[in-house]
Order: C-alpha cells, then sequence, then structure tokens
C-alpha cells in the first residue's frame, strides 16, 4: 500500500537562509519557491523536503504515496484501516490521516489529480484550510462565540477535551448554516478572540494539571519539543492526538486528552 516517502515537511525561522543550507551544505535540489515555502528535490529518487515559515502548517510531518486514497477509504473495513481523516484534496491529489494498531499517524497522498496540477507545492494544507485533512477555513462569528463562552463559564485554558467544550462547539456550529467549523477551527477562533482581549474573564480554572512525577514530565516537555512555543496551537491536532497516545505508552496510568493538555498549557516556554 505505502510506496514511497513523499515528502518531508519542515517549519524554518527563516526560509532563504534555509534554502541555501539545504542547498549548499545537504546537497538538495530546489524545485520551486515562493514567499513561505519552497520545495526542494532529494538527488535520487522522487521525495521532496518542504520548507516553510507558515505557522499553519505543522512544524514536522512526513507524506507516504499510495495509489489511491479515496480508494483505501472506501475499503477501509475491509484494509482494517483506521481513518482519523477523511480524504481531503491538495494540489496533486487527495490525502489522508490514518493511525496503525500502535498509534501511530500516518500521513497518506496520491497523485490522482490532473497534471495541471503538477507546478503546484503539495504543502500538505488544502486551499484556505488550516491543516491537511480538515475542512475549508470558515469565518468566525465573534459575537455568537463570545455568548457560547459565557453561557458555558469555563475558562479557554480548561476548555479542550471537555464536555463544556462540546456544548460550546455544538451551540457556536449551529450559527454557521452552510460550512461549519471544525473543533479545531473553533479552538483557533477562541485563541484569535482571547489574544485580541475580547474573552470575558471568567476566573480560575475549574481543573488542576494531574500530579505526575518530574520524570513523566520531562518525557512530556520532549514530546512537545519545538511546539512548547505554540502550544496553544496543539488542541484538535493529529499533533496532539501523537502526543497524548505516546505520553501514555510511557505511563503506568493512561491520562485522558484534557489532563495531557492541562499538563501541556502550564509547560514554561
Amino acid at each position: 500500500m505505502l510506496r514511497r516517502i513523499d515528502r518531508l515537511i519542515l517549519r524554518v525561522p527563516h526560509l532563504a537562509a534555509a534554502v541555501k543550507y539545504y542547498r549548499e551544505v545537504l546537497g538538495l535540489q530546489l524545485v520551486r519557491e515562493d514567499g513561505r515555502l519552497a520545495s526542494l528535490k532529494f538527488p535520487e529518487g522522487e521525495g521532496e523536503v518542504i520548507l516553510h515559515t507558515d505557522p499553519d502548517l505543522p512544524a514536522e510531518a512526513v507524506y507516504y504515496l499510495v495509489d489511491d486514497v479515496r480508494g483505501l477509504f472506501a475499503k477501509r473495513a475491509e484494509l482494517k484501516l483506521q481513518f482519523i481523516q477523511p480524504p481531503a484534496t491538495g494540489a496533486r491529489g487527495f490525502r489522508a490521516a490514518i493511525r496503525d494498531p500502535f498509534g501511530n499517524v500516518l500521513l497518506i497522498v496520491d497523485r490522482s489529480a490532473d497534471p495541471a496540477g503538477a507546478a503546484a507545492i503539495e504543502d500538505a494544507k488544502a486551499p484556505g484550510a488550516l491543516f491537511a485533512g480538515v475542512e475549508p477555513q470558515v469565518p468566525a462569528k465573534r459575537e455568537e462565540l463570545i455568548k457560547a463562552y459565557e453561557q458555558i463559564g469555563r475558562t479557554a485554558d480548561d476548555l479542550p477535551y471537555t464536555p463544556e467544550f462540546e456544548k460550546l462547539f455544538g451551540a457556536y456550529s449551529a450559527h454557521h448554516k452552510q460550512a461549519r467549523p471544525t473543533r479545531q477551527e473553533v479552538w483557533r477562533h477562541l485563541l484569535n478572540l482571547r489574544k485580541g482581549g475580547k474573552l470575558p474573564k471568567l476566573g480560575a480554572a475549574r481543573s488542576v494539571p494531574p500530579e505526575v512525577s518530574p520524570e513523566a514530565l520531562e518525557v512530556l516537555k520532549a514530546l512537545v519539543a519545538k511546539d512548547i512555543g505554540r502550544r496553544d496551537r496543539l488542541p484538535y491536532t493529529d499533533r496532539f492526538d501523537a502526543i497524548v497516545d505516546e505520553f501514555n505508552r510511557t505511563q503506568p496510568r493512561a491520562l485522558s486528552p484534557h489532563l495531557v493538555w492541562r499538563l501541556v498549557a502550564t509547560m514554561a516556554k
């Protein structure tokens, strides 16, 4: 099923400097470049490295090439494939995400689109989307979200992966009559309101981070790694799901995504 690694995606602080390093030091060939990302090829094979400075793209990701993403999705029960993201269109075909029986997330892509799309840089983000495999970005309805947030009465840092977030998600989504936001988009809308000082003050968080050993905290910090400075963007992403799964495999007692998030939220930048 997996034919080869199709592309590696890496976020870098400065695109021009990174392109120069990957060309002159690591020996890759520049194929295409625009203001926010660049595609480079290996000397052998057809795999690509995508360097980018886009905060809405994954910091790191590996995509595996398959023949037909939609065909695999249609036969998922027969093939015993767990799709955690359904097929979504990209620049050159379709992409999706599956989880293996061991908790690892595998990102898959095909090249089924019209050959005219071959000149586009496949960057793991569908046009207008936040991350690969999610619906097109939905405009925020600020007043409706603020009202829903006030009615829920639970602070933003304490909301992810709780029944209260699901209530907020349902109430806020109902105001979008056509394209509805994903959980990830609702969370990002909340973050933007908080950053702009628009969210009302609701007091202290209801829950407290669970007590874990210092060693466990170090494990979690290593898993979060360079995303620690932008940890607020982690909830409701494949990246955070993978962090939860990997962290729980190292612990004698599995924690819920909410409790893992409470630990991550308290980490120093």
